[in-house]
């Protein structure tokens, strides 16, 4: 009785894993990737776009915004007046370049994943 109660356990497994990857295959088949290197010929797909517009468009976009962001964060000079200290001041400045920083990286990470160059 133990080993029929083993056996119906493991067949339910393996049928439900099957039916799992008989449901993942039809997305998995139709993904298309916006461009893909194969030995060093690259091809990119030009029936994919985001909001209108081509996939590395976007993602150089982003990487520009974020990037201009950056640098207006370490541009900008604090101010001193009647409000928090100078320390608290130089705290809230650093927390908001490593916010700029961290968008930066997300959006190179994006255009490694895309494929983009970004300039």
């Amino acid at each position: 009785m133990f080993n029929n109660r083993i056996r119906m356990t493991v067949v339910a497994v393996v049928a439900s894993a099957g039916v799992a990857a008989a449901a993942a295959a039809p997305a998995v088949s139709q993904a298309q990737w916006h461009n893909y290197c194969v030995a060093g010929h690259c091809v990119e797909h030009k029936n994919y776009t985001i909001g209108g517009k081509s996939p590395c468009e976007v993602v150089s976009g982003n990487y520009t915004n974020a990037h201009d962001g950056l640098l207006q964060a370490i541009d900008t000079k604090p101010l001193y007046l009647n409000g928090p200290s100078a320390s608290q001041v130089e705290q809230e400045r650093q927390a908001q370049i490593e916010a700029e920083e961290a968008r930066v990286r997300e959006a190179e990470r994006a255009a490694f994943e895309w494929g983009c160059p970004i300039a």
